[in-house]
């Protein structure tokens, strides 16, 4: 293999590699947001329920 190709190929691993990383941190990303949301939202609605409670 000449130089050239060389490159062309470590420039093509290096790529995969990148996409690879990539999409593995988009889905953690994604679960940690998702469960954040979660979280907010059922502290939301207990605090609206308890709000509820009190007037009652």
């Amino acid at each position: 293999m000449t130089e050239k190709e060389i490159e062309l190929a470590m420039q093509g691993l290096f790529k995969g590699a990148s996409k690879v990383r990539a999409r593995r941190y988009a889905k953690t990303n994604s679960k940690n947001l998702n469960r954040e949301l979660t979280a907010r939202i059922a502290t939301q609605i207990w605090k609206e329920d308890m709000n509820d409670l009190k007037v009652a």
